[in-house]
């Protein structure tokens, strides 16, 4: 398994909209569009491969210097239960707290809650309703 920054734009980058298109939006009757991915060139995107095959990704848009946002999460449906997608969100995170940020937020699809308390965030808020489905505000601070 090889973790990768992406760069955007690249092919690998591309990758990671087919993937996200699959796993985010078709179970739900859309399409990634122009405006899911406007200012994506100024976040940071991880990758995780086996050999040539994108098997997660995930995206962190800096918020303030301190803080950033963890965003649009995705394993491959082949590679799913495996783990992998713990183990993108927990290299991505070395990555974001060595840059210095402090705490990781999201909105976490609430069938993703538990995943990501076992990650170590916590539910901040009342559930509240995102692309037709219920999300949580979700927080991690950095422990170091």
């Amino acid at each position: 398994m090889q973790f990768v920054e992406i760069k955007h734009g690249s092919e690998e980058y591309k990758m990671t909209l087919d993937l996200r298109d699959q796993v985010l939006r078709i179970p739900l009757g859309m399409r990634l569009s122009g405006n899911d991915i406007a200012g994506e060139q100024q976040q940071l995107h991880f990758g995780l491969f086996q050999d040539s095959v994108l098997v997660a990704s995930v995206i962190f848009k800096p918020l303030c210097s301190k803080k950033a946002k963890l965003r649009q999460m995705a394993v491959h449906t082949d590679f799913q239960g495996c783990g992998y997608g713990a183990m993108i969100v927990n290299l991505s995170e070395q990555k974001i707290f060595s840059l210095g940020y402090k705490e990781i937020e999201m909105a976490a699809r609430e069938t993703a809650v538990g995943f990501y308390q076992k990650l170590g965030y916590s539910k901040q808020g009342e559930m509240f309703t995102e692309v037709g489905i219920p999300h949580y505000h979700m927080v991690k601070q950095n422990q170091i």
